[in-house]
């Protein structure tokens, strides 16, 4: 045969080969993806991580049919950062968003919804809690954003406050049924397991009376249960990859930490991690390898066939999914909250498959293959290993390509929604104190000290919160939170020198915190200070224009002033902002009628 010949034959049969390839690619219908995230999810409580205690069978068989990351990382334990970097595939430092409720993702930011969608996927999410709020930016590139809480609990408060798991998957199935004959991306957010906890005595009697947590993670597999089985009613279910992640763990009081975000142990960042999908090669495999979050973005366009996030730090864990071994890389972690809640020294770590480092004050070193519930700080035993993994972070960040988040603005019950004591805990950047910072360690006692004063408060035991408040200042006179709690608590003890005394200090070491600024105008107008009230308020109002007290109060002392016009301005202030405020109305009508004697 000759040498054209040939050519001819082999051309004929690789365009035979092509046209194959094409109808094959034409005839398979792009894959589905499901997401859910279960907020506040440790990988421990599960019973395909060897929880002989959970009742998780549907969470088991997901593990039975795809792959289990035995140690899957959390960047952050806080919701709404780590969300961020499972969409975007970068770190905190990368992404901007470091706490919960303080701004929003970069607009130039793309994430896994912006990429799918413009692949031609439906995108929905169906979120259940306001941490995640379209106004912190996540919303990008879904057609719908399902984040509505009218049907959240109206007794909890602050930043408990969600919705039921069962209306979130409701309004993800009724979403499913209704779109178009498109891929889907969905993407459902699980809040349950999230402090408080029940115990769904409803559901499991008592089976769970005395490990609610366990109760809450069982709940959401049952709802789980529902959307998966809504999938196989349709016939989407084997078109669909179904991911399962946890955002962050809870510590349930390992390490002092009662639930998360003050620490960086394995109890608050290792998470449950299940990719599972019938066209899985490798059903049942279990990945030994740290993984972070911020690698499942880039595994899933991978597997989709679509191009990668551009700069994303994360990498494609396909190979897992194929049952081939993956290379061990370290992951970062970190925390800036007890810096905001306490200007303590926040947290950094990395982990490799054997180490993980924690820089602190008092730096720690655990080795996790010997030690897994890390007990024993080898931190002065190993010091070269410590310096080791030092530099070894340092080159990390040196590395990332750190961005500021967008602003986000909030209204005055969004504010309250998220802000538990109603401090600002917050400043410019982290490092603009003129001390040594404290060391979380040290200091958890004494910030859930506060929480038990403050519970004191609210069932009106101020005579009990102060000596607590005391203690608590005496062990740092620096915890702006602690002043202003004492502040609170000899305003109702009627020691109002000493209340101004300490709201002043609060105000010092924490010049955002709006509501402890409005105490101290309150204090002084109690206290007869009209001058320092005026100027205290003024500030107060600069802070929070939009918080009403604030501008009743000024007005209550401009007419201890005799300037009465002026505090008709802004009792009308307040009716404009409030027609329902009674007080504001009550003043106008007196001083109308005096005008008229």
């Amino acid at each position: 045969m000759s040498l054209s010949t040939r050519i001819r034959i082999f051309s004929l049969l690789f365009g035979l080969m092509a046209v194959g390839v094409v109808w094959y690619l034409r005839s398979t219908p792009p894959l589905n993806v499901l997401l859910i995230t279960l907020d506040t999810t440790r990988a421990d409580h599960l019973g395909c991580y060897g929880y002989s205690l959970a009742k998780t069978p549907v969470l088991d068989r997901l593990a039975d049919r795809g792959v289990l990351f035995e140690r899957a990382y959390a960047p952050v334990p806080l919701t709404l950062p780590s969300h961020a970097s499972i969409l975007t595939g970068l770190y905190p430092p990368e992404h901007g968003l470091h706490n919960n409720g303080q701004a929003a993702l970069p607009q130039g930011i793309p994430t896994l919804a912006t990429e799918l969608q413009a692949a031609g996927y439906d995108t929905g999410a169906f979120v259940a809690a306001f941490v995640l709020d379209h106004k912190f930016g996540l919303q990008r590139g879904f057609e719908t954003y399902n984040d509505d809480l009218s049907q959240a609990d109206p007794s909890l408060e602050g930043h408990h406050q969600y919705r039921d798991g069962s209306f979130v998957v409701n309004a993800s199935i009724a979403w499913l049924r209704s779109r178009t004959r498109k891929p889907f991306f969905c993407w459902v957010h699980l809040f349950d397991p999230h402090y408080p906890y029940l115990a769904h005595e409803d559901r499991f009697g008592d089976q769970f009376v005395e490990r609610p947590y366990d109760a809450e993670i069982a709940y959401v597999d049952e709802q789980i249960d529902r959307l998966i089985s809504s999938l196989e009613k349709s016939g989407d279910l084997d078109h669909t990859i179904i991911v399962v992640v946890g955002d962050h763990g809870e510590s349930l009081g390992e390490h002092g930490e009662l639930t998360h975000s003050m620490t960086v142990y394995d109890a608050t960042l290792q998470v449950p991690l299940l990719i599972t999908s019938l066209e899985s090669s490798r059903p049942g495999h279990r990945v030994a390898e740290p993984v972070s979050l911020v690698d499942l973005a880039p595994t899933l366009l991978d597997r989709l066939g679509l191009r990668p996030l551009p700069n994303a730090s994360g990498r494609s864990l396909s190979a897992a999914l194929e049952g081939e071994p993956i290379s061990a890389l370290p992951c970062y972690a970190e925390t800036d909250e007890p810096y905001h809640v306490g200007h303590w020294s926040p947290q950094r770590a990395l982990i490799t498959p054997q180490w993980k480092y924690i820089r602190s004050p008092q730096p720690e070193l655990y080795d996790l293959k010997a030690d897994p519930h890390e007990l024993q700080n080898l931190a002065e035993e190993a010091p070269d290993q410590l310096q080791a993994l030092e530099d070894e972070l340092a080159a990390w960040e040196e590395r990332m390509n750190q961005r500021l988040a967008d602003n986000v603005a909030l209204t005055e019950q969004e504010r309250r929604t998220l802000s538990g004591l109603g401090y600002a805990s917050y400043r410019e950047s982290i490092g603009e104190d003129d001390r040594p910072l404290r060391d979380v360690k040290e200091m958890l006692p004494y910030f859930y000290k506060l929480n038990d004063a403050d519970a004191m408060m609210d069932v009106g035991r101020y005579d009990l919160a102060e000596p607590v408040l005391r203690e608590v200042l005496s062990a740092d006179d620096h915890y702006f939170a602690a002043h202003g709690e004492l502040g609170r608590c000899l305003l109702k003890l009627n020691n109002l020198p000493e209340a101004v005394q300490h709201l002043r200090r609060a105000m010092e070491l924490d010049p955002g915190a709006d509501r402890v600024q409005s105490m101290l105008g309150a204090a002084l107008l109690m206290h007869g200070d009209y001058a320092g009230a005026i100027e205290a308020l003024d500030m107060a109002i600069r802070l929070n224009p939009e918080m009403i007290e604030n501008h009743f109060n000024l007005g209550m002392t401009l007419e201890k002033l005799d300037r009465t016009e002026e505090a008709v301005e802004q009792y009308n202030i307040c009716l404009t902002q409030e027609p329902r405020f009674a007080p504001a109305r009550e003043r106008l009508n007196e001083l109308a009628k005096k005008s008229t004697k």
